[in-house]
């Protein structure tokens, strides 16, 4: 019972708030960096709300982009301290 509740946990929190999290820091890297050429909308709800279908869409490269930059800012955190 613990690890079902544990796992529902865990889904929920990074559905519902990592998710967001990632794309939105993503979407204003790539917004920032490319300045202004590659708009993306900064809320995931057209993301999370359509049904998952195989392959790449335009709105992974924003999750990518903001998960990218939080790995190597836990990279650099770990490397400096």
């Amino acid at each position: 019972m613990f690890a079902l509740t544990a796992e529902l946990l865990f889904w929920i929190i990074w559905d519902f708030v990592l998710s967001y999290l990632f794309y939105f820091t993503g979407a204003l890297l790539l917004y920032l960096f490319s300045f202004g050429k590659i708009n993306h909308p900064l809320s995931p709800t057209r993301f999370l709300s359509r049904p998952k279908i195989r392959g790449r869409s335009v709105t992974d490269k924003p999750l990518l982009v903001g998960l990218a930059f939080y790995i190597g800012l836990f990279t650099l955190a770990i490397w400096v301290y």
